[in-house]
């Protein structure tokens, strides 16, 4: 479905505005042929966003526009945009196979750390990051300049206090890799977004609503110790029981963001976070994303 088609659905816009869900818009550059001005194809779609979006009462931290141009933020700042914005890393020029694009990144990959990243980030205000995965696993973590940052141990720890609760939008997102990503506090951008694949490839489950509809600790207990068969009516009844994130109650939501908080290092004190849990997510909690078209065979 087109963007304008999607703002016509109720199923689509009742759900992003009772809170707990993200939408990720990302804007994508003109090809040179067109001869279109990168600055001025971005404030006609930052107009073009917030006239769209004007008539709906969305909840804070709900939405976020990115794109690979390095005149994001400069152009947001100019037209006083009034969505979040965060800029994609490594730089990919918007056109091309992706094999050919991938290629033409290298050298902006190989010269740009994480750290640099994070701090990009803040200094242009944006409450998140977007990176690729390469930087965080596997051996190409070790191409960029600075400390290498990841997953897992020392290399977690130091990501998790340099970005201080700062959202992090990773891409691609294997399934193998789920867990250990989403246990990081990272927010996936997938392209596995088939509502039946219950399993993981090694075994466990696949929940698909670690923010907006979080499990506890009962429910996850039922579903691990489910068989494949009886899996598929459970996770059914649990998404019709479960409350989302704006009906849990203040105990729940506070205990969630107090433990996600201080394990990854969170900047402020649990009461901050608290508080700010009662507007929506926080930007440092994880969510699973559908990338762009990933979900467009399932949508029905």
């Amino acid at each position: 479905p087109t963007f304008d088609e999607l703002l016509t659905s109720k199923k689509f816009t009742d759900s992003w505005q009772e809170g707990g869900k993200t939408a990720c818009i990302e804007f994508k550059m003109p090809h040179p042929v067109s001869k279109k001005k990168h600055d001025i194809q971005l404030a006609n779609m930052m107009e073009m966003i917030e006239n769209k979006l004007e008539g709906l009462e969305l909840p804070t931290r709900s939405t976020v526009i990115y794109s690979f141009s390095p005149k994001i933020a400069a152009i947001a700042k100019s037209t006083e945009f009034k969505f979040p914005i965060t800029r994609l890393m490594p730089h990919l020029r918007p056109w091309g196979i992706w094999r050919v694009k991938r290629a033409v990144g290298i050298p902006n990959f190989a010269r740009t750390s994480v750290s640099s990243i994070i701090r990009h980030s803040r200094n242009n205000g944006m409450p998140a990051m977007g990176l690729a995965l390469d930087f965080l696993n596997g051996w190409t973590r070790w191409l960029s300049p600075g400390i290498p940052m990841g997953l897992k141990g020392a290399a977690l720890r130091r990501l998790n206090k340099k970005r201080a609760g700062m959202g992090a939008f990773v891409w691609p997102a294997p399934l193998e890799l789920e867990d250990l990503m989403l246990d990081a506090g990272l927010s996936l951008v997938t392209d596995h977004m088939n509502p039946d694949v219950l399993t993981k490839p090694d075994g466990s489950i696949r929940w698909m609503r670690p923010a907006s509809q979080p499990l506890d600790d009962e429910w996850r207990q039922i579903l691990d110790s489910a068989s494949d068969l009886e899996r598929s009516d459970l996770f059914k009844e649990a998404f019709e029981t479960l409350p989302r994130w704006g009906e849990l109650e203040e105990s729940r939501r506070s205990a969630i963001v107090t433990e996600q908080g201080n394990r990854m290092h969170w900047f402020g004190s649990e009461e901050s976070w608290v508080k700010q849990a009662e507007e929506g997510v926080p930007w440092g909690s994880p969510r699973i994303i559908g990338h762009r078209g990933s979900g467009k065979t399932h949508s029905k």
